[in-house]
C-alpha cells in the first residue's frame, strides 16, 4: 500500500509539473502566449496592427492582408493647380483620433478603422489634412469613385461635404489656435470653380479656372498662367494690370507687379501703399505685434501700423 500510494503521489506531482509545459508547449506551436497576445505591446506584431488606450489598455488590433500595412500618410495634390495650401514639411502618418478611430493603408486600400469597436468603417483611396490638423476635426477624403468629400471625424462622424467634388481644398488660413481653417473650401465640380462654406452652400460665383487663394471679400484665380482677382460676386478688380503674384495677411493685399508693389486693404479704393521694386522680387508681409512689416527679399523697407 506504501508503495502504490508513493507511486500515485508521484504521478500526481509529474502531472502538477508537466500539464502547464504541456498547455504553453501548445501555445508556443500556435504563435501565441498564454499571457498576452502581443507582449511588448508593440503597434506591429504578426501581422497585426494593434491598439492600445493612453492607460495601455488593450482596444482591438487588426489583421493585415498586405506587408504594406500601417497607419495612412496623406497626400496633397494642390500644386496641380497652383492653390497656396498650408505646408509642413514632409507627408507623416495620420496619428490615432481620439482613441476611437484610425485610417489604415492596407495593400492599395485606406481603410477608416474603428479602433474601439475593432472594425472596418468605410474604405477610401485617399485622405487629406496638409499634414496638420483642420477644425471641426475635417479630413477631405477622395472615395472609390475618385469623387472628394469632407468628414469630420473626432468624437463622432460627421459629414461636412458629401462626396461631390472632382477636387477639395483649402487656402492657407491659420486661427488663432495654430490650426487650419475649414470654414470654407476650393471646390471643383462639371469643370467649374467656387467655394462652398462647410454647411455645402456655395459662396461666389462659378469660375472655369482654379481658384488659388481667397479672403472673406476676393477670389484670387489662376488663369493661362495670369493671376485675377474677383469678388464673390464676379466683378473683377485692378483688370490693368499683369499681377504676377499676390501676399494675403489678416486685410491687406500685397500685389505685384513687374517693377510695383501695391498694398491694399479695400481693392475699392486706391493703394495704401505704392513701392517700386525690381523684377522677380520677393514680397513678404510679416505681423509684429500692431505693425505689419513689409520685406523685400527679406528685407524691411517699409512699415504699415
Amino acid at each position: 500500500m506504501e508503495n502504490k500510494k508513493a507511486v500515485i503521489v508521484t504521478i500526481v506531482v509529474l502531472l502538477l509539473i508537466f500539464t502547464p509545459l504541456t498547455v504553453i508547449s501548445a501555445f508556443i506551436k500556435v504563435g501565441k502566449n498564454p499571457l498576452d497576445e502581443n507582449p511588448g505591446h508593440d503597434f506591429k506584431y504578426k501581422d497585426a496592427l494593434w491598439f492600445y488606450d493612453s492607460n495601455n489598455k488593450f482596444l482591438s488590433s487588426y489583421s493585415c492582408d498586405t506587408k504594406l500595412c500601417d497607419l495612412s500618410a496623406p497626400i496633397i495634390d494642390d500644386d496641380t493647380y497652383g492653390i497656396n495650401y498650408y505646408k509642413d514639411g514632409a507627408l507623416k502618418q495620420i496619428e490615432v483620433i481620439d482613441e476611437k478611430y484610425a485610417f489604415l493603408t492596407d495593400g492599395a486600400v485606406i481603410h477608416l478603422y474603428g479602433v474601439d469597436s475593432g472594425g472596418v468603417i468605410q474604405t477610401y483611396k485617399s485622405v487629406k489634412n496638409y499634414n496638420s490638423h483642420l477644425e471641426n476635426d475635417a479630413y477631405i477624403i477622395q472615395n472609390n469613385n475618385d469623387l472628394w468629400g469632407v468628414l469630420g471625424i473626432g468624437n463622432t462622424l460627421k459629414i461636412i461635404l458629401p462626396f461631390d467634388y472632382d477636387f477639395i481644398g483649402i487656402s492657407n488660413k491659420i486661427n488663432e489656435e495654430g490650426i487650419i481653417r475649414s470654414d470654407k473650401f476650393i471646390v471643383l465640380k462639371d469643370n467649374k470653380w467656387f467655394l462652398v462654406d462647410n454647411a455645402n452652400s456655395a459662396l461666389t460665383k462659378k469660375m472655369d479656372a482654379p481658384i488659388i487663394d481667397y479672403t472673406n471679400e476676393y477670389i484670387f484665380v489662376k488663369e493661362s498662367e495670369r493671376i485675377k482677382i474677383y469678388n464673390y460676386e464676379g466683378l473683377e478688380y485692378l483688370q490693368n494690370y499683369i499681377i504676377n503674384d499676390f501676399v494675403i495677411l489678416d486685410n491687406y493685399i500685397a500685389i505685384i507687379t513687374n517693377n510695383e508693389l501695391m498694398i491694399y486693404n479695400n481693392l475699392n479704393n486706391l493703394p495704401i501703399k505704392n513701392i517700386v521694386i525690381s523684377s522677380g522680387s520677393k514680397v513678404t508681409l510679416e505681423k509684429n505685434n500692431n505693425v505689419i512689416n513689409i520685406k523685400v527679399n527679406d528685407i524691411v523697407i517699409d512699415t504699415i501700423a
